[in-house]
């Protein structure tokens, strides 16, 4: 049996489906940039430990 749909609930259908897409496109962007600056952070650390615990390194 073949239900048809009226127009308010096709244009509901797709709000809703659009709004869904755009939370998702934003949790993937927040992720992504929360990674990268962990990522970022962790180099930084790791040169920063490096540079300063050189043996050449002058301490005052």
């Amino acid at each position: 049996m073949k239900t048809e749909l009226t127009r308010e609930q096709i244009l509901s259908t797709v709000a809703r489906a659009r709004h869904q897409r755009s939370l998702a496109a934003g949790e993937f962007w927040a992720t992504t940039l929360r990674h990268g600056l962990a990522w970022l952070g962790r180099t930084l650390d790791k040169s920063l430990h490096t540079l300063l615990m050189s043996p050449t390194t002058h301490h005052r």
